[in-house]
């Protein structure tokens, strides 16, 4: 991943990788400070040079990392800075559905009801923001191993009524998906009801390989409830209806008809009885969880349910785009977030263990690999308790339909209606008269308005600057020390700076207590000389404004970025010569070494220091013993410290004239009529040289034979001739070459019989 590949989230401790594909990779990390173990994507360079896609969700995110439901993947930070980005989420143990029903086909209609009830309430929180998913599929739901299940991968939601394209998954798309009509709520709940056919029999409701077939299937095709058991036909028809008006208006209406339907077909206790049938099957893939184990459902200490409380008491403020990846058994999902340059942490009120219901022990399954999230500290997060029946509530087993829906507005307004009703009638019996008096009087002492927090002091100090391994790896880290009037919410907002420029930027929001500290670490990219700082501002607005704490940036030693080598040259004398030019990032010394090489000739090195510019251009040379005719003549230059790429070489092969130091004929004789003479040829190199022969025999010569020498320094060459007749008085052969030798030709002379006239 570049520059993100080998950059980790300040903080956090990486145990080991959990998966990797296009999209980035994702690890399983432990935050320093509260030991919470988590999960954290780092995106690929190709996802955050996509426009596109940083565009396309920054305006939802932070719709949906504000989503603090139980039913939807939690995110506890996000960072992305001149290095890389990432995310850091909720670890789900537990598997994928589409894991659950590949390993262990239909689920049964109760676990099926279940499964869609959650992933409704999840639908249902989304749809409360004004985002559609538009991508719900089994890959996208993660079953824990309580039987309880969680919504992820937003990777294409929109705003309702947004999106006029076509997008989605094709089996569960619904009709209008298909012709890029505007998405709304009832095209998840199409999808839900979609993935429900598919738990209750193992099969998706239309099948058809051909993209064209499938959409005309969705668009036209009768649903096939008769092969669902009968009390659900009814609700899988509403849910599948072509025209989305005739369909559920909400995922939250849905689960109303859900939890009347399932109640009428399978008693009061369905919903328990279907999460425990999918914990059973949960539970048979243990060996796929990204922790590798099951979770006993007592598990479970004071500790550890303080630790989650933290975590559920941070708030998040993401201003860019991202994909949170899920991590769940048989699958790494995608869920879609905004990002830009801004680190957030994840914050909400609600304090209290989720996911509850029955046989719950107060540890959430879906959370239970990660009890702490970062930042906050257990002892500051707030006792919300009020706060946590309305999302208990759309856990809960009970039958009833609307009052137990997500919003759980209907179910708070009841239950004080009977109070007032009794109080009148026992207090005139117990004082007429007084009793209108007190009340209009203790009335307006409630509702006077608070006193508006306020930020008394705000300090920011302890400033410790860490290289990191590579050159742009830099990390800044400072303590901010914050009071307050009360323990009311405050924003905290951090920008690191390096020369004056914001290299990293993280948003806490804190809350519970009057006095916070916080140590906090940035990247600061790369810092040579100058300085580095943060900046620190609250909301409300501290007395003094924002404050600033700046130290010395050390200076970053000089890097080499490049090296390149010309074609090296070899004289006539053998001296070899070579151009090098180096570039650096700084004007620091560099040592640049160069060393020539030949096969017979050996070869030399060269050093030399180079400082003072950010380019250089050298001319290296090596003299050779003799000139390497015929032979490879290699050059490599490296450099101190090295260049991102190593070593650069170049080569050239060293071509001579040829040359020929003495030709000699050794032997001449004579059989019969042929003779035969050994000649031999020394060269100056191994370049092809002629050899030409002479035949003579009285003076005259009586013929001549060339012979071609080439790859050696010398030659021994055996010649042969046949006289007509007998060569009268003598015989003789010449040898000379070309180019000529350097004592010239070579003649021997052998006297034989006269002939008789």
């Amino acid at each position: 991943m570049s520059s993100a590949e080998h950059w980790n989230v300040p903080g956090y401790r990486v145990t080991r990788e959990l998966g990797a594909g296009g999209g980035g990779r994702v690890v399983l990390a432990v935050h320093e400070q509260s030991g919470a173990t988590v999960a954290i994507k780092y995106l690929s360079e190709d996802l955050r040079r996509d426009e596109g896609f940083v565009t396309r969700f920054r305006e939802e995110a932070r719709l949906l990392v504000e989503l603090d439901d139980p039913h939807v993947v939690r995110l506890y930070e996000y960072l992305e800075t001149g290095q890389g980005a990432a995310i850091v989420m909720e670890l789900v143990e537990g598997p994928t559905l589409r894991a659950l029903l590949r390993e262990q086909g239909p689920t049964g209609p109760e676990a099926a009801l279940a499964v869609l009830k959650g992933s409704l309430l999840g639908l249902a929180a989304a749809h409360g923001t004004g985002v559609v998913h538009r991508d719900y599929k089994p890959e996208n739901v993660l079953v824990a191993t309580d039987g309880t299940s969680k919504l992820a991968d937003f990777g294409i939601a929109v705003r309702a009524g947004g999106a006029p394209a076509p997008a989605g998954t094709p089996p569960y798309m619904a009709p209008e998906q298909w012709t890029g009509a505007a998405a709304s709520p009832a095209s998840d709940v199409y999808a839900a009801t979609a993935v429900f056919f598919e738990c209750l029999t193992g099969h998706r409701p239309y099948r058809a390989t051909e993209h064209v077939v499938l959409r005309h299937m969705h668009m036209t095709a009768p649903v096939p409830v008769e092969e669902i058991p009968a009390p659900l036909r009814q609700l899988v028809a509403r849910g599948m209806a072509k025209d989305p008006l005739l369909r559920p208006a909400s995922a939250a209406a849905f689960v109303s008809e859900l939890e009347e339907a399932a109640t009428a077909a399978y008693g009061p206790a369905w919903e328990e009885r279907g999460r425990r049938r999918l914990a059973a099957l949960a539970a048979a893939l243990a060996a796929t969880f990204p922790l590798n184990r099951v979770r006993p459902t007592e598990t479970g200490t004071s500790l550890f349910t303080t630790a989650l409380r933290s975590v559920r008491s941070r708030g998040v403020l993401l201003t860019a785009g991202a994909v949170l990846m899920v991590v769940a058994a048989g699958g790494i999902g995608a869920y879609a977030l905004g990002s830009a340059g801004t680190r957030t942490v994840a914050a909400s009120q609600d304090t209290a263990p989720q996911n509850t219901g029955p046989g719950d022990t107060g540890v959430p399954a879906a959370a239970s690999a990660s009890p702490a999230g970062p930042e906050e500290s257990p002892s500051e997060a707030p006792s919300a308790a009020p706060e946590e029946t309305p999302q208990e509530s759309p856990d809960d087993t009970s039958s009833e339909s609307p009052s137990e829906s997500p919003s759980a507005a209907p179910s708070a307004k009841p239950s004080p209606t009977p109070s007032p009703k009794a109080s009148p009638k026992a207090s005139p019996k117990a004082s007429p008269k007084p009793s209108p008096t007190p009340s209009p009087k203790p009335s307006p002492k409630p509702s006077p308005s608070p006193a508006p927090l306020k930020v008394s002091d705000l300090d920011v100090g302890g400033l410790s600057y860490k290289a990191g391994a590579g050159k742009d790896e830099a990390t800044g880290t400072g303590t901010v020390t914050v009071r307050t009037s009360g323990p009311g919410k405050v924003t905290l907002t951090v920008r690191f700076t390096a020369n004056g420029t914001v290299t990293a930027t993280r948003t806490l929001t804190l809350s519970g207590a009057i006095s916070y500290t916080r140590t906090l670490s940035g990247d600061l990219g790369r810092v040579c000389s100058g300085t580095w700082g943060m900046s620190v501002t609250t909301g409300p607005a501290a007395p003094g404004g924002a404050q600033v704490a700046t130290a010395k940036a050390p200076a970053c030693p000089t890097s080499v970025t490049s090296v390149k080598v010309g074609t090296p040259a070899v004289s006539s004398a053998g001296v070899a010569t070579a151009t090098v030019t180096v570039t650096t990032d700084g004007t620091g010394q560099v040592d640049l070494t160069g060393r020539f090489s030949a096969p017979s000739a050996g070869g030399g090195t060269t050093t030399v220091h180079l400082s003072g510019a950010r380019t250089y251009t050298r001319t290296m040379s090596y003299t050779f013993s003799s000139r390497p005719c015929g032979e490879n003549v290699t050059f490599s230059a490296s450099t101190d410290p090295a260049a991102p790429d190593g070593t650069a070489s170049g080569s050239v092969t060293v071509t001579c004239p040829a040359s020929v130091s003495q030709v000699r004929v050794q032997s001449l004789s004579i059989s019969g009529t042929t003779a035969t003479a050994t000649i031999a040829v020394t060269t100056g190199n191994t370049s092809a040289v002629r050899l030409d022969v002479a035949w003579m025999t009285g003076g005259s010569k009586a013929a001549t034979r060339t012979y071609n020498l080439s790859g050696k320094t010398g030659y021994t060459v055996t010649a042969t001739y046949t006289y007509s007749r007998w060569p009268c008085d003598s015989y003789a052969v010449t040898a000379s070459t070309s180019p000529a030798a350097a004592g010239g030709a070579s003649t021997v002379t052998r006297n034989t019989d006269p002939c008789i006239k």
